[in-house]
């Protein structure tokens, strides 16, 4: 029996730099192995994946997909980590490349009629397809067959993912002051997460991904509510007071962010609370 193109390359696993110069003309080969020549430079592995596709992986993180076919060849960089930085979006002027790339519903789960819509880096986008709420690292934003101005683009996106901390640390955000990514340790030393009746708060989900640990400094680490709860107060006791300088928010894979919140501040559970931001 005949092998198929998959089981081909799963036994030959062939590389890349072969696979270009064997199904592009000159000038996409230059732009493509110009665009290796970063990946090398960055220490960006390329490693065969699945059919015709290569996975780019840096310090163990995924960071997006080339694939190539004949004739044409794409650069995916990763989705579900920029989709959390507006700020960086909307400086590097990336906002039209990430919302072309959202995948319009086709009507092909009866779940997910035409009409679903979504807040998407704060645009409200019609016709979605329902599985936009299961991005995972493999959801790209893709450019085929770039040219030197896509090509920037991608490159800047992936620059911009490569800062991000991995594993546990904390997170570095995207300061304004600085026009640019700034580790800012997490000095607020919460010793209580509550209510405003003082009730301990605990989500309704599986224990371990309880509210307390948005604020445990970790990177890995988040809170699961249920679809219902719209609205939640949430006050943290600090062990002294502090000067708030900035704060940020970071969703899910969801994509879903607050439509609006409030931030105050008080000396004493019981005190007089002094709206902050909105």
């Amino acid at each position: 029996m005949a092998k198929t193109l998959a089981q081909k390359q799963r036994i030959t696993k062939p590389e890349l730099e072969d696979f270009i110069a064997a199904n592009l003309n000159n000038e996409l080969q230059q732009d493509a192995i110009a665009f290796l020549a970063y990946c090398n430079m960055k220490k960006i592995l390329y490693k065969w994946s699945s059919t015709n596709t290569w996975t780019m992986k840096s310090k163990g993180k995924s960071i997006g997909l080339i694939s190539v076919e004949s004739g044409s060849w794409t650069v995916g960089v990763g989705f579900i980590e920029l989709i959390q930085y507006d700020d960086f979006i909307v400086n590097e002027n990336l906002h039209n490349d990430i919302l072309n790339n959202i995948r319009r519903c086709t009507n092909c789960n009866p779940f997910c009629a035409p009409g679903y819509t979504e807040l998407i880096l704060g645009k409200q986008y019609r016709n979605l397809c329902r599985a936009m709420y299961y991005l995972d690292e493999k959801t790209c934003i893709n450019f085929t067959n770039p040219n030197i101005e896509a090509i920037d683009k991608a490159k800047r996106m992936i620059d911009f993912r490569l800062a991000l901390s991995n594993g546990t640390t904390n997170r570095p955000i995207f300061d304004p002051a600085i026009n640019g990514l700034n580790r800012i340790d997490n000095t607020l030393c919460v010793n209580g997460v509550t209510d405003l009746q003082g009730n301990k708060i605990m989500n309704q989900t599986t224990s371990g991904a309880g509210i307390s640990n948005l604020f445990d400094g970790k990177y890995n680490s988040y809170a699961r509510f249920w679809a219902n709860e719209n609205s939640y107060d949430i006050v943290l006791q600090l062990n002294e007071p502090v000067a708030l300088t900035m704060y940020s928010f970071v969703t899910a894979s969801t994509l879903q962010v607050p439509d609006s919140w409030k931030l105050y501040g008080a000396k004493s559970l019981n005190g007089a609370w002094t709206l902050l931001d909105e």
